[in-house]
């Protein structure tokens, strides 16, 4: 692997961001009309894109493992190294100041193999007490041969996180299964395979990775006490009283782009992530880290965001 500075992710530039833009405006009209051009728009965006919001989560469950009470599970997604502009400084300052449990990414780290260089300065600097997992995005899978792929599977193993593709592993110590579904998007994801060696017992907590949520319903056959995925971005770019720049699920198409839910009998939650696609841009949708504790207990989940 060579060793070199990550290169700057470059600075978008008023006229790019319109250029980019302009077909996410041309498809809502009532946007026709708006001074959508403006500086204080573009500042607005840019502002969004870099704020970064921690989500802290606390999750009851009243047959939750012993070993697992207070474990704080961390979430990161969609980091898309191409275009992220979050240092690793401040990811890895963040992550570490929690003190994580177990570090979990959901996929679209990379999306070509010039950012194989990056992913090292990203991720050397984070560890969690019982393993770090990993699980594949579509942008993972563009633009790598089979050797590249391999080689960036390698890198993470060298940096003590375990790829889960289609694959679960089980933690006893904690009574907790990880379970990493591949990408669906890509038709990758194959639940069956994912789930062969998983045991159906009620005293272990099974904890479900994959990018995105077209996989929910081979899942929620098989049972999950929490699916953490990501790909939407939240919407990534959202204006008031039109649809999400981004949607790209069932689920988000039907509204479920983001955040905590349950849906068939699933607690599942969806990351904004980090990054950006596209356009590398966010409006009024915040990147984000997210920080799960789990408790024994009947109560709602509790969150706040700092």
């Amino acid at each position: 692997m060579l060793e070199k500075t990550p290169p700057q992710s470059p600075k978008i530039s008023r006229r790019n961001f319109l250029r980019g833009i302009s077909g996410f405006i041309a498809s809502h009209c009532l946007l026709s009309s708006m001074p959508v051009a403006s500086a204080g728009v573009l500042a607005w965006a840019e502002y969004d894109t870099l704020v970064l919001k921690k989500e802290h989560w606390d999750l009851f469950y009243p047959n939750l493992p012993a070993p697992l009470e207070g474990k704080t599970i961390c979430q990161l997604s969609d980091l898309h190294l191409e275009t992220l502009q979050i240092s690793p400084e401040r990811i890895t300052q963040i992550v570490m100041t929690q003190k994580p449990d177990l570090l979990v990414i959901t996929g679209d780290i990379i999306s070509n193999s010039t950012d194989l260089d990056k992913v090292d300065s990203y991720l050397s600097g984070l560890s969690a007490t019982y393993g770090k997992f990993v699980v594949m995005g579509n942008n993972d899978y563009s633009n790598l041969s089979r050797t590249l792929f391999n080689r960036y599977l390698q890198q993470f193993r060298n940096l003590d996180f375990t790829p889960l593709l289609n694959e679960a592993s089980l933690l006893p110590n904690l009574n907790l299964w990880v379970i990493g579904i591949d990408d669906p998007a890509t038709r990758h994801d194959d639940v069956n395979l994912a789930y062969q060696n998983v045991s159906s017992s009620s005293s272990t907590f099974r904890l479900v990775l994959a990018h995105s949520t077209d996989c929910l319903d081979g899942v929620a056959s098989y049972g999950a006490d929490l699916l953490l995925t990501g790909h939407t971005h939240g919407g990534q770019i959202r204006l008031p009283g039109l649809q999400p720049f981004i949607t790209n699920t069932y689920l988000g198409r039907h509204g479920i782009y983001a955040g905590y839910h349950i849906i068939n009998r699933t607690p599942l939650y969806i990351s904004r992530g980090l990054g950006e696609s596209i356009i590398p841009l966010r409006l009024n949708v915040p990147p984000e880290i997210t920080f799960f504790t789990l408790h024994r207990g009947d109560k709602p989940p509790k969150h706040q965001v700092t």
